[in-house]
């Protein structure tokens, strides 16, 4: 096994190792993925994209039933020390347990409204095929715009995501020339780009909530890409649209530098059998002060869905 204190083994072989591990995640530790992935695979590629200045995050939280969140402090990253030391407690696609991320979605040409694919990636009635909920669940949005612009680690390279996305394959093609014109020899460019195939493909699988374990390589890839001076976040398809969408993953310290909570607003999601309706909720905070408590407003009920409405797209 490798270890430390062992001569230090080449990338190419290091990689190998690393696709023998990805088979029994189980039974391999973080640690030793992380070890391997740092002391193994050297010069980790990583392929960077712009979030500008003035975009779009939006993310996620589920109401119990139709409470409504009192401070934006429940909406953005978590803070509650009993939540991160007791319900924290397993592998993210981009965390390691206990460890606070801001998890949020992007505008793309596919999905222009982002709130679907972060309601998409939070919910349990979308993560459980066989989940009806014709009641509707309460889920509430917040919506944070970027004061400056920062450097992203870009996850581009999986095949799932290329077949479904054409935002992705220009992403692709844009990395893509980017090594061309490395002068790098012929294995150093199959190994870059078979290493961030591996990786991206890591973090395109459908991972079940009792098999968190299968998240290792992704968390130890953004932990150790984290630690470049440049980079301040990671991008990267989201698997419950399918694809079609894109998620952001920040650190707190780029959250409380770069994001600003502009809006926020209550939706409802229903289900029955195959169908499925994202609709507005009864409330919006089109102001937000982080010092105060959040100024709900009630929308007017021209916008809102009956019942009867519901239904009736739930039957089509």
């Amino acid at each position: 096994m490798y270890a430390k204190k062992d001569r230090p083994m080449n990338k190419f072989d290091a990689f190998e190792k690393l696709k023998e591990y990805s088979k029994k995640l189980s039974s391999i530790s973080y640690d030793e993925v992380y070890d391997l992935m740092e002391n193994g695979i050297r010069q980790i590629p990583i392929p960077l994209a712009k979030i500008g200045k003035g975009e779009h995050v939006d993310r996620v939280r589920q109401n119990k039933g139709k409470n409504l969140f009192n401070h934006i402090n429940q909406l953005g990253y978590i803070k509650d020390k009993n939540v991160i030391d007791n319900i924290l407690t397993s592998f993210g696609r981009a965390n390691c347990p206990h460890q606070v991320m801001f998890y949020g979605a992007l505008r793309t040409t596919q999905i222009d409204k982002q709130r679907f694919t972060a309601i998409a990636e939070t919910s349990h009635i979308f993560r459980n095929p066989g989940t009806n909920c014709v009641d509707g669940e309460y889920y509430t949005v917040s919506r944070w715009e970027t004061n400056n612009e920062f450097l992203v680690v870009e996850i581009v390279f999986s095949e799932y995501a290329l077949n479904n996305n054409p935002d992705i394959v220009r992403s692709f093609e844009k990395q893509k020339s980017f090594f061309l014109n490395q002068n790098l020899t012929e294995r150093e460019m199959k190994f870059y780009i078979d290493f961030l195939k591996f990786i991206s493909e890591e973090f395109s699988k459908k991972v079940s909530n009792n098999n968190s374990y299968d998240y290792k390589i992704c968390a130890a890839y953004t932990n150790l890409v984290m630690l470049h001076p440049d980079v301040s976040g990671i991008i990267y398809p989201s698997v419950q649209t399918e694809y079609f969408g894109v998620n952001i993953v920040l650190p707190t310290e780029t959250v409380d530098k770069y994001l600003e909570p502009i809006i926020c607003s209550t939706q409802i999601v229903y289900k029955k059998g195959q169908k499925s309706l994202i609709a507005n909720g009864e409330h919006y905070c089109k102001e937000i002060d982080v010092n105060t408590e959040l100024k709900w407003q009630e929308h007017n009920k021209s916008i809102l869905m009956s019942k009867e409405q519901v239904m009736v797209h739930l039957k089509k």
